[in-house]
């Protein structure tokens, strides 16, 4: 509360900094960067890799307490950003009620949500053990991590690791349908990780050697299970692998500390008809046996048959029957997206609008105990993008201070809920658009541009990825590549995951995705996912800041080009609509 405090506090003085500043005469018209290049190169070189780790290693410290969406620390950071654009004089654009323009309100666009939380779960064996998990009772054996169907019961399919990867030779699922077994309607109990000699070492064919992309967590094969058919449930042997850090009771009291948390959050009012998830709980191998225990095997026994012949081993387990059910409850609450703006200075331009956006929430605290490290800082995702909107908004101030405002507007767009669906920018362009959607000549949007991919193609790490720029817009494909090369950043616009055929989604899985559905023109900067990606190590100390600022500066000359120009660029594509 005290770092609250000292925010707001803040505000109150800078306003009257930023009034007694003597008003600039503009010229008629800014010239665009392919008119003036030195002139965009002298505002682009402000944005310095000292001042982003400045913003970086503040917003992204455990004051912030993870930034997630509608808690403390997300709001802290709102008022932060509010600040900090007060601070640059630029005009507010949020749509909180406020007489007074100097509030940080002033800069804020509320929303509702509609929240769900865990608040306990059970699983029962047929003829065999229970186990229960919630805050104050959970015996160790089983913790809910992902689903909200109420009630669940099944038979039970073992289904291996898990895993299917012609690349590696290995494929559980091809050994299910030759074998005829159908999961779909089962619990599928898998293995966790890959088979493996020990923490370092894989018996499958990889490229190195080491554990694959199926081990060190689990997202690769729910998202395999998301695209190929999902089951009544998964069990996931989680304690049974050399790669465990934790046994399940570990997992377990982890996932109690966040119960009655934030849990999952909606734009949408709870009707009663929303889609049922199939739970997926991690289990323990004591109580993985005594639900195998009618086949007459063990966890131990069908490890070392896979480890020996390296072939899948797959089965219906006759007579196994499990239940379980989840209990959850309802809540409402807010957020806010945060919106700074610079009018145009063009009287035929000035109502167009260039919107540079982030999402500046990420996912809170993690259930470490004392002594571990329990905040996920989200340095990376998306502080990164962030903090290079503030620095690329800074850039446009001095500029216009200097006499060369933009022709058309600039919206600076932070939004919150990204972590959660896209929930701000999805308010934003559904509901409550500042600036109108048909007025928004395009959308340069910036998620996780500070660190580097380890599975990025080339030997030099001097590159971002550019997403869906020429899904809408062709111009703006154009028109960034030639910023790159005239302003000299001369950056390895690599277009790896540009296309709707990518199986990663990227060109929908940040708050680009919301303008684009509308046929608003954009670009998705972004240099990847590591090893980090949604852990407790996203760091700002991992950050690469001196890459970061010239992408900053790229994200910042196309701006420029495209505030500049005497036309918007043309929408030339079918979009992904």
């Amino acid at each position: 509360m005290r770092a609250l405090l000292l925010i707001f506090s803040a505000l109150l003085v800078m306003p009257a900094q930023a009034q007694d500043r003597a008003p600039m005469a503009e010229p008629a018209k800014t010239p665009s960067a392919d008119q003036a290049p030195d002139l965009v190169r002298t505002y682009q070189d402000s944005i310095t890799p000292n001042d982003l780790a400045a913003h970086l290693y503040y917003i992204a410290s455990d004051d912030f307490e993870g930034r997630e969406t509608s808690t403390r620390g997300q709001k802290m950071a709102a008022a932060y950003l509010a600040s900090q654009y007060r601070r640059m004089g630029l005009a507010p654009a949020g749509t909180a009620a406020t007489e007074d323009a100097r509030s940080p309100s002033a800069y804020l666009q509320p929303f509702p949500l509609y929240g769900t939380r865990q608040t306990g779960s059970t699983v029962s064996v047929k003829d065999g053990p229970s186990s229960t998990f919630s805050a104050a009772d959970r015996d160790g054996h089983s913790v809910l991590v992902f689903g909200n169907a109420p009630e669940t019961t099944a038979d039970v399919v073992f289904g291996g690791y898990g895993i299917a990867d012609s690349g590696l030779g290995y494929d559980d699922y091809a050994a299910m349908s030759e074998a005829g077994i159908e999961y779909q309607t089962s619990w599928l109990m898998i293995l966790a990780d890959e088979p493996l000699a020990d923490a370092e070492t894989s018996l499958l064919d990889t490229e190195d050697g080491g554990p694959s992309r199926w081990s060190g967590g689990v997202n690769t094969k729910l998202r395999h299970l998301f695209q190929t058919g999902l089951p009544a449930g998964v069990l996931l042997v989680g304690d049974s692998s050399p790669l465990a850090e934790r046994s399940v009771a570990e997992l377990a009291d982890a996932e109690a500390a966040g119960l009655g948390g934030v849990g999952s959050l909606s734009l949408d009012p709870p009707s009663g008809e929303g889609r049922s998830t199939p739970p997926m709980l991690v289990i323990s191998t004591e109580l993985a046996n005594a639900i195998l225990a009618p086949s007459g095997r063990t966890v131990a026994q069908v490890q070392a048959e896979i480890a020996e012949g390296l072939k899948p081993v797959v089965f219906e387990v006759e007579g196994a029957e499990v239940s379980a059910t989840v209990e959850r409850e309802a809540y409402e609450t807010t957020s806010e997206n945060v919106i700074a703006f610079i009018e145009g200075s063009d009287p035929n331009l000035k109502d167009e609008v260039v919107v540079v956006s982030s999402h500046y929430d990420h996912v809170g605290m993690t259930g470490n105990p004392p002594g571990e490290d329990q905040v996920y800082n989200g340095a990376d995702d998306d502080g990164s993008g962030t903090v290079a909107v503030l620095e690329i908004a800074e850039a446009f101030s001095r500029a216009r201070e200097a006499g060369h405002g933009p022709r058309r507007s600039i919206a600076f767009l932070n939004v919150s809920g990204e972590e959660k669906g896209l929930l701000g920018s999805r308010y934003y362009t559904d509901t409550e658009p500042v600036f109108a959607l048909e007025n928004t000549v395009a959308n340069l949007n910036i998620d996780m541009i500070g660190r580097v991919d380890p599975t990025h193609p080339g030997d030099s790490d001097d590159y971002v990825y550019i997403i869906g720029s020429n899904l809408i817009s062709q111009e703006l494909h154009d028109t960034n590549v030639r910023m790159n090369t005239l302003l000299g950043t001369n950056l390895d616009l690599n277009e790896r995951f540009n296309s709707i055929d990518d199986p990663n989604r990227f060109y929908r899985r940040s708050d680009h995705w919301n303008f684009g559905k509308h046929e608003i023109p954009f670009i998705f900067f972004f240099t990847g996912t590591h090893e980090d990606y949604h852990g407790a190590d996203d760091e700002p100390d991992k950050i690469e800041y001196e890459r970061l600022a010239r992408i900053s500066q790229l994200i910042f000359g196309t701006a420029w080009q495209l505030a500049n120009q005497d036309d918007r660029p043309a929408v030339s594509g079918a979009g992904f609509n």
